[in-house]
């Protein structure tokens, strides 16, 4: 019998050195990227139309950006947090030779800590 698939486990180590790794936060029109790139000293963000073939030429040029600065990046991975409609995205990137991982909204752990119990006293005009 074959091993039981674990999503929690990386079947890939992650090799930091050679992996460029970025997140996007999506909006409507306007994207934001950050990343971690081999070579950089800084961690860039750009804000982007909400345009895959922008995401993609960004990502590019931030790998030649890394072998210039002498790193070889063997691994673009990307990640995103998206609803029903964000699948998309993932099989486009995954087309052009970029590892893409989508979160599920309700999967993000989220502090309950200062949020208030909503009760019928604590509606107005009730």
């Amino acid at each position: 019998m074959s091993p039981s698939f674990d999503a929690s486990k990386s079947l890939t180590a992650l090799d930091q050195d050679s992996t460029l790794i970025a997140v996007i936060e999506m909006s409507q029109t306007k994207w934001l990227i950050a990343a971690t790139v081999p070579g950089f000293e800084r961690n860039p963000l750009k804000k982007l139309d909400a345009d895959p073939d922008s995401v993609l030429r960004l990502l590019r040029r931030w790998r030649s950006e890394a072998i210039q600065a002498g790193r070889e990046v063997r691994r673009i991975v990307v990640a995103y947090e998206a609803g029903r409609d964000g699948f998309w995205l993932a099989r486009w990137l995954q087309a052009h030779a970029v590892e893409a991982y989508v979160i599920h909204p309700s999967s993000v752990a989220v502090s309950r800590e200062h949020r208030r119990a909503k009760t019928i006293a604590s509606i107005p005009n009730c």
